[in-house]
């Protein structure tokens, strides 16, 4: 038979059947478009290693990622730099931090920037643009003499910046501009697309003594540097490790707390993956429930081109009889599955180009407020993803072709022709869909499990009492320009600068209350609702012998008179006033959970604590001077969420930032007009940004877990979709396979119900090993993502039981509706099913 002839064979039998062909090409194009768009989506977050414009891999140098406070951890850069220069295994390094520099103000030239606009800002090294080989659009990038003490303020501006502030005027090189209200230059203009080293909208230098210091000290950046070519992450850091233990063992006493509990300290991790390793189990697992879906749709064509070759088993033994070799029967039977595969993964590259569209957008929508979106955050389907596609068609083709065409063409064929029904295929399909059974359950449940713990995991913590009130409250983030108000440290004006600043947001805070529109206001370093992590302290009288037995709470500095606003209230003792503003007034505030949990009928007031950290380190005595109602930093879904909280008084502690929540009557947008307005009667170079509601800030911690969710919200559905319609084919078609075998027991006298249960006890069996397999697959993942989020215990509750209980309703429903179908046939005319 030709090749031709093969091929419209081929297309006639599916065209035969258009349903069929329809659901398998369906199934197929499902499968593989959930295994396009997960790599696509990790490979652009997480696996693909950042190049830039180098020859070699960019990483990340930094110390251990915090788990307490879920946040990465800078290091020293003198131990940075010792580490490179030991080593040797480094081509290039250089040095960042990051904040926030409001441009602009009245005095602008440019419409634009009137009122000061904030900017995420990164401070560099020297070195960033050539280490990253990208070079300025206009102007210049980074020389020495910017570096040096006393230097001009300059500022490089990233290209959106430069069109939406100051209309692509190539004329703005040189301009001056105001940089947290110090005048600064603009020297450069960087290429469209490029923020390196993260989400920068503009760059400003460090001071060479900061990035090279002479020695240790208590000055912590961020490093990149470009691993030299040949050399890979785990041998850096074996490298890294040996200088830890060098460093761990000459460290003074005072920077013992640089060294974690394992003795790790500088760490070298793949530059994507040290951004976003808090959630990287959580992408993991994503890809591990795509794969299972991919399995699972290979089993699902597999059983139904299977069914398929059942049905046309009795053609395929004549066939065989008239001598047609069983190598062109099997080569012919892979062309079908070669053109469902095949038409199932361009529907799958459409589907995953849909999916991509949606994620970006969803991605620009939960930066929509920070405008902190990575710059490697845009997905695309590049030339590896369709690498993957082509390797996942071939794969399937191989799946669900090939155990069709071998299961087919190894039957006994004289006993077909013989008995001219698909009962003479014996024991071994049934065997053979036994265990394709049991490989749905598992996967299904696996895939439906994780996919619950998530979706309600992220439902309960948007539902979660935070012990605030959010109604009529709006959030912003206030910054106070630091050259307008420095703090010079270890003079005798170091209180005074502090006492400085608190007074300018007092004074705001003095200007919100007086608005008529605005109730109350509360400033706090990160209010109830976000911000987590927990810091140790001991409690006078009752040391505990190592510092992390003693007790925990999260740590926050708050303004006077700000609980009202909240709708929190003192219980005992009182607000901070005058008396904690006093130079060297240490007082503190514990909520009531923190009284009731560590002192005697909870009885706080009166007593005293100290911070406890690692090697040795003790903080001052603080007096408790009153106790407040509890909330909850942090979202519920962070595994370094603190129901217990200390607040300490903002007076004399000289904050740079505080977060402002504002009572409102009325509008919200007039209410966020007389916001702005109070700040700006106060100081117009003071910053106001993020504002937004405070619902809306509560969400900002879980955005992008809740993103993921949704996604696996679709795996989900995919996986009910296809477990159920699998498991119905496979236990349906294994049950039309002992038609005949029903029909000799029922002609023998068995009883209709007896042999209902002898099919339902084989589903039983089926259903405890699949979900025993399942269910201790699904628990050990759990465990996986639990290192990142907290899986409460009625996501667990939901998942591992309701989950099972779904599945054994489909398995029983898929084993009872076919079964009753042939207990209703007469047992002569089942004899002679065909």
């Amino acid at each position: 038979m030709s090749l031709s002839i093969e091929l419209k064979y081929s297309m006639r039998m599916l065209l035969k059947k258009p349903l069929f062909t329809a659901l398998t090409i369906l199934i197929v194009a499902i499968g593989l478009g959930l295994t396009v768009y997960t790599f696509s989506l990790l490979n652009s977050l997480v696996f693909k290693p950042m190049y830039l414009n180098g020859d070699t891999e960019v990483v990340a140098i930094e110390a251990q990622f915090d788990r307490n406070h879920l946040f990465r951890r800078s290091a020293d850069p003198f131990h940075v730099n010792l580490a490179v220069k030991q080593l040797d295994i480094f081509d290039d390094h250089g040095f960042y931090t990051e904040g926030t520099t409001f441009i602009g103000g009245n005095n602008s030239k440019h419409a634009a920037l009137f009122s000061a606009k904030k900017m995420n800002a990164s401070y560099t090294s020297v070195n960033i643009f050539d280490m990253a080989g990208v070079q300025p659009h206009l102007g210049r990038g980074f020389i020495q003499d910017d570096f040096v003490e006393g230097a001009e303020p300059v500022v490089v501006l990233s290209y959106e910046i430069w069109q939406q502030y100051f209309s692509a005027d190539p004329g703005v090189i040189n301009q001056q501009l105001a940089l947290d209200a110090v005048p600064g230059r603009i020297i450069g203009v960087m290429p469209e697309g490029f923020s390196f080293p993260d989400k920068a909208q503009i760059w400003q230098p460090l001071s060479e003594r900061t990035v090279n210091p002479t020695e240790a000290s208590y000055s912590s950046l961020f490093a990149y540097a470009r691993i030299r070519d040949g050399v890979s992450i785990e041998e850096a850091q074996a490298g890294l490790d040996t200088v830890n233990q060098q460093i761990a063992a000459t460290l003074k006493e005072d920077f013992k707390f640089r060294i974690p509990d394992n003795g790790r300290y500088l760490n070298v991790m793949p530059y994507k993956q040290a951004s976003i390793v808090q959630y990287y189990n959580i992408f993991i697992a994503l890809l591990i429930v795509v794969f299972l879906i991919l399995l699972l749709a290979c089993i699902n064509v597999s059983n139904l081109l299977l069914a398929r070759v059942n049905e046309r088993i009795k053609e395929i033994a004549i066939r065989v009889a008239l001598g047609i070799p069983r190598k062109k029967l099997m080569i012919q039977m892979l062309w079908e599955s070669i053109f469902i595969c095949a038409i199932g993964g361009l529907l799958a590259l459409l589907f995953a180009a849909y999916g991509i569209e949606l994620t970006n957008q969803m991605f620009n929508q939960t930066f929509a407020i920070n405008n902190e979106k990575p710059f490697w955050w845009t997905l695309t389907i590049d030339s590896q993803a369709i690498a993957i596609l082509v390797i996942s068609i071939i794969a399937m083709v191989l799946i669900t072709g090939l155990f069709p065409a071998y299961k087919s063409l190894n039957n006994d064929f004289n006993a077909v022709i013989r008995d001219g029904t698909r009962g003479a295929l014996g024991k071994k399909a049934a065997t053979v869909g036994k265990a394709l059974v049991i490989s749905e359950i598992v996967l299904s449940c696996v895939v439906l499990v994780m996919a619950t713990v998530l979706l309600s995991t992220g439902y309960f913590a948007s539902q979660a009492d935070y012990g605030v009130e959010t109604e009529n409250r709006i959030t912003a983030q206030l910054q106070i320009p630091p050259d307008k108000y420095p703090i010079r440290r270890n003079t005798e004006h170091e209180y005074q600068d502090r006492y400085n600043r608190s007074q300018v947001f007092y004074r705001i805070k003095a200007a919100i209350d007086a608005m008529p529109n605005l109730k109350a206001s509360a400033m706090m370093t990160q209010l109830p609702g976000t911000g987590e992590g927990t810091s140790f302290f001991e409690i006078e009288g009752r040391p505990a012998a190592v510092y992390n037995e003693n007790p925990y709470s999260n740590n926050e500095v708050i303004s006077r008179d700000s609980w009202k606003a909240l709708g929190m209230r003192v219980i005992q003792g009182r607000d901070f006033d005058h008396r904690d503003g006093a130079e060297g007034a240490l007082s503190i505030i514990v909520n009531q959970s923190i009284a009731e949990a560590f002192f005697p009928d909870g009885d706080a007031v009166g007593k005293r604590v100290r911070r406890a950290g690692r090697g040795g380190y003790r903080g001052d005595w603080y007096t408790i001077v009153g106790v407040v109602s509890d909330t909850y930093h942090g979202s519920t879904m962070r595994t370094s969420s603190a129901s217990y909280n200390s607040y300490h008084a903002m007076d004399n502690i000289g904050v740079m930032r505080q977060y402002v929540a504002v009572h409102y009557s009325g509008d919200m947008q007039a209410a966020t007009a007389a916001l702005m307005q109070a700040v700006n009667n106060v100081d117009p170079d003071v910053g106001i940004y993020h504002v937004q509601s405070y619902d809306s800030l509560i969400q900002q911690p879980m955005m992008l877990l809740l993103s993921v969710s949704k996604i696996f919200l679709f795996c989900g559905i995919v996986a009910v979709i296809l477990a159920a319609s699998g498991i119905y084919a496979m236990a349906s078609n294994n049950i039309l396979t002992r038609t005949q075998e029903i029909g000799v027991r029922r002609a023998i006298g068995a009883p209709d119900a007896k042999i209902m249960a002898m099919f339902l006890k084989q589903a039983g069996i089926q259903l405890f090993i699949g979900l025993a397999l399942g269910v201790t697959l699904s628990i050990a993942l759990s465990s996986y993502m639990s290192n990142t989020i907290v899986i409460n215990n009625e996501s667990y509750g939901i998942a591992l039981v309701g989950i099972p209980l779904l599945i054994v309703f489909m398995v029983l429903m898929a084993t009872f509706i076919p079964t009753r179908a042939i207990l209703r046939l007469e047992p002569s005319d089942a004899l002679h099913y065909d």
